[in-house]
C-alpha cells in the first residue's frame, strides 16, 4: 500500500487540506482556552472542598469546645455532685431548649446508670459498654464516642462524655449529644455546584450526618477502601473517587481529634461533583468549537470556488493543450486562453516549448537524414574491423601459448631459487660448523694442556701411593668428561628449533659469549655486557644464537684483520617499545659508506675470497626479520660500527 503524499493529491482536495490547516491554529486556541478553563475550575473546585471541609471541621469543632465548657460548667454544680434529680433536669432541660446544636443531655453515675436526662427515657439506661463512657472513666478527660441512634429522641448522633470527678475519684459522666444536622445550613450557604454533598463518619466509618440525601444513608458504612485512605492519609487531604452511583468527585476529608486523644473521633468530608464542577467550561468550550465550525464551512467553500476560478480551470486547459501537443499537435497554443500570475507565465512556457519542439523536430529529420549516411559509412568500418579482429584473434592465441611457456619458466625459476636458498643454508651451516669447530678447538687448548703435563708425570707416579695415583686419573677424567660437555653444549646450541618459544636474550647473549671468549681471549680481545634484567623475547632460542654468533664472529675478524690497538667489543641489553633490543659494537673501524647498504645481500662480503662466503649477515637478517619478526639494523658510530637485534 503506497503511503499518503500531500503532492500527489489532487488540486482541489490540496486547498481542502490547506484551508483546514489555516482554521486548525484557531480551533488549537479555542481547544485550549477550553481545556484550561476546564482545568482552572477542576482545580477550584478542588479548593472548593477544601474550604468546605475545613468550615464544617471549624463548626465541629467549636460545637466540641462549646460542649466541654458545657460539661464542665454542669459537672461543677452542687446539685450534679450531690445527685438532685429533680433539680439537674430541670437545669439540663433548659439547657437543651436553649442549644438547638444537642439533642440530649445525660448524666449517669459511676456505675453507668442514667440518673438525669433532659429528655424523659422510656426505660432505665445503662452507658457501661458506651466507648465514651469507658474512656471518660479510664482517662478522667473529655471522650469522644461513636455513631448511635438516640434512645429518646430516635435521631442519628454522636456523643461525647465528661467525666464527674469528685477529690480524684470517678463519679460519672455527663453525656452531651448532637445534633449534626445543625451543619447542613454550611452547605445551603456555601453556593456550591448542585450534587455538592458531604458526609460525617465516626471513627468506625460509619456515616453520622450528610448534607443531601444522595449517596449511602445515615448508619451505613461507607467504602472500606475510602476508608483505609482517610486512616493511613494526612490529616487533611484531596483526591477523587467514584460514588457508588457512578459520579465522579473531587473530595477533600478532614481528621477531627479530642485533644486528649490519639485516633480521629470524626472524619469530615466534603465533595464536589467533576461533572458539574466542569460543565460550564464544557458547556463555553462547545459553544466556541459551535461559532468556530460554520468559520471552517466558509473557509472551505471559499477554497474550492477560489481554486477552480484561479486554479483548477487554467490547470485543466494547460493539461488539454499538453495532450494535444504530446499527439503531435505543435501548432496549438494556450496563451490566449490563461493569463496573469504564474499560470500565465506557465501558458507563455508551453507556447515557447511547443514552438522549440516544433524547431527541434525539423532539426531531428535533418539529423536522421546525416545519420543515416553515417550508417552507411559506419557498416564499411565494422566490416574492416572484424577483419582486424580475426587477426587480433589469431596474436591472443600466440599469447596463450606464451603464456603457458612463461609459467613453466616461473616454475623452473622459483624451483632454482629454493635450491639456491637451500645451499646458502647449507653454506651457513657450514660456516657456523666451522667457527663451532674453531671454538671447541679453543675450549679444548687449556684441557688438552693440563691433559699432556699430568701424562707427563706418570712416570714419577710409581713411586707414589695408589690413593694419589687414582686422585690424578680422576682428574684427567673431569677434564675429559668437561671437554664431552663442550662438545654437547655446541652441538645443542647449533640444533634447528621447531617452535617459538620465550626465552631472555640475557642468556642467549650470556651463553654466544660463553662460546666466542676462548677464541677472543686467544686474539686479545676484550668483550664487555650492560645489559638490564630478565629481558625476554619471543621466538627461536638456537637461530637467535646464532645470529649472535655472526656478529660477534664477524667482529672479531675485523679486529683481527685491520690489527686494531686494544680491540674491544661492547653488548648492551634492553627494552625498546614492545621490544627487545640487544645492541653488539666493537671498535674496528666501522663500514664503509658505499658498501653499507649490501651487507645483508647475499654472497656479498668485504673479506678475502677464501676468508668469507658473505651469507652470514644474510642468514641473520632472515632469521631475525622473516622468521621472528624483527628487525636488524647496522650503523657506523665513532670508532667503529654497531649492529642492533629488535625482537
Amino acid at each position: 500500500m503506497s503511503s499518503f503524499s500531500f503532492s500527489s493529491q489532487s488540486i482541489r482536495i490540496q486547498l481542502i487540506i490547506m484551508a483546514v490547516i489555516l482554521t486548525l491554529p484557531a480551533l488549537g486556541i479555542i481547544v485550549y482556552s477550553g481545556l484550561k478553563e476546564r482545568s482552572d475550575d477542576y482545580h477550584k473546585a478542588g479548593i472548593e472542598t477544601q474550604k468546605l471541609a475545613d468550615h464544617l471541621a471549624a463548626e465541629q469543632e467549636s460545637l466540641i469546645r462549646d460542649a466541654n465548657q458545657l460539661g464542665g460548667f454542669l459537672a461543677e454544680l452542687p446539685d450534679v455532685v450531690d445527685q438532685h434529680a429533680d433539680k439537674v433536669q430541670s437545669i439540663i432541660r433548659n439547657t437543651l431548649k436553649k442549644n438547638i446544636q444537642y439533642q440530649n443531655i445525660l448524666i449517669a453515675d459511676a456505675d453507668g446508670a442514667v440518673w438525669a436526662s433532659a429528655i424523659p427515657l422510656a426505660r432505665p439506661l445503662s452507658l457501661t459498654e458506651m466507648r465514651y463512657f469507658k474512656n471518660a472513666r479510664a482517662t478522667k478527660h473529655f471522650s469522644s464516642g461513636e455513631f448511635m441512634m438516640g434512645d429518646a429522641s430516635q435521631k442519628p448522633s454522636i456523643e461525647m462524655a465528661y467525666p464527674l470527678v469528685v477529690h480524684e475519684v470517678f463519679c460519672g459522666v455527663v453525656v452531651i449529644s448532637f445534633d449534626l444536622d445543625i451543619l447542613k445550613t454550611i452547605l445551603k450557604r456555601s453556593q456550591l455546584p448542585l450534587n455538592s454533598n458531604y458526609i460525617l463518619t465516626d471513627h468506625l466509618g460509619i456515616i453520622t450526618s450528610r448534607g443531601s440525601e444522595t449517596g449511602r444513608r445515615v448508619g451505613e458504612k461507607i467504602q472500606p477502601a475510602d476508608m483505609k485512605i482517610m486512616e493511613a492519609g494526612p490529616d487533611r487531604d484531596t483526591n477523587e473517587f467514584v460514588r457508588s452511583d457512578g459520579d465522579r468527585r473531587i473530595t477533600t476529608y478532614r481528621k477531627l481529634r479530642l485533644p486528649n486523644e490519639s485516633t480521629p473521633y470524626m472524619y469530615v468530608r466534603a465533595g464536589i461533583s467533576i461533572k458539574e464542577a466542569v460543565a460550564s467550561a464544557n458547556r463555553r468550550l462547545l459553544y466556541n468549537i459551535a461559532i468556530m465550525v460554520p468559520f471552517v464551512a466558509l473557509a472551505l467553500i471559499f477554497a474550492l470556488l477560489m481554486g477552480n476560478s484561479s486554479i483548477v480551470g487554467p490547470v485543466k486547459k494547460l493539461q488539454s493543450v499538453s495532450q494535444l501537443i504530446a499527439g503531435g499537435n505543435l501548432h496549438t497554443r494556450v496563451g490566449d486562453q490563461v493569463w496573469g500570475g504564474e499560470l500565465g507565465d506557465l501558458a507563455r512556457a508551453f507556447d515557447e516549448m511547443a514552438g522549440a519542439l516544433e524547431k527541434n523536430i525539423d532539426e531531428l529529420n535533418q539529423s536522421q537524414l546525416l545519420l543515416h549516411e553515417k550508417a552507411l559509412l559506419l557498416e564499411d568500418e565494422i566490416a574492416e574491423r572484424q577483419v582486424v579482429q580475426e587477426d587480433l584473434a589469431d596474436k591472443q592465441h600466440m599469447l596463450e601459448v606464451l603464456n603457458r611457456t612463461l609459467e613453466e619458466r616461473i616454475e623452473f625459476t622459483v624451483k632454482e631459487l629454493r635450491q639456491k636458498d637451500q645451499a646458502l643454508i647449507q653454506q651457513n651451516r657450514f660456516a657456523a660448523m666451522g667457527e663451532m669447530i674453531n671454538n671447541i678447538a679453543h675450549q679444548w687448548r687449556q684441557p688438552l694442556n693440563l691433559i699432556s703435563l699430568i701424562i707427563q708425570g706418570l712416570p714419577e707416579y710409581d713411586k707414589m701411593s695408589q690413593l694419589k695415583l687414582d686422585r690424578e686419573i680422576e682428574r684427567i677424567m673431569n677434564i675429559i668428561l668437561h671437554m664431552s660437555q663442550t662438545i654437547d653444549d655446541f652441538r645443542y646450541f647449533f640444533r634447528q628449533d621447531k617452535e617459538k618459544i620465550e626465552f631472555t636474550a640475557n642468556h642467549a647473549v650470556a651463553k654466544a659469549v660463553e662460546f666466542v671468549t676462548p677464541s677472543l681471549n686467544d686474539k686479545g680481545i676484550s668483550i664487555s655486557i650492560t645489559e638490564l634484567p630478565e629481558v625476554t623475547v619471543f621466538g627461536y632460542n638456537n637461530e637467535y644464537a646464532q645470529v649472535l654468533l655472526n656478529i660477534l664472529s664477524n667482529a672479531k675478524d675485523v679486529l683481527v684483520e685491520r690489527n686494531i690497538a686494544e680491540p674491544s667489543i661492547s653488548i648492551s641489553i634492553s627494552r625498546g617499545i614492545n621490544c627487545s633490543v640487544v645492541s653488539i659494537a666493537d671498535n674496528g673501524g666501522g663500514i664503509s659508506a658505499d658498501i653499507m647498504p649490501r651487507i645483508f645481500d647475499p654472497y656479498f662480503t668485504s673479506k678475502e675470497k677464501t676468508k668469507g662466503t658473505g651469507i652470514g649477515l644474510y642468514m641473520s637478517k632472515i632469521i631475525i626479520e622473516q622468521n621472528m619478526g624483527g628487525r636488524l639494523t647496522a650503523k657506523n658510530i665513532e670508532g667503529g660500527v654497531t649492529f642492533n637485534i629488535e625482537v
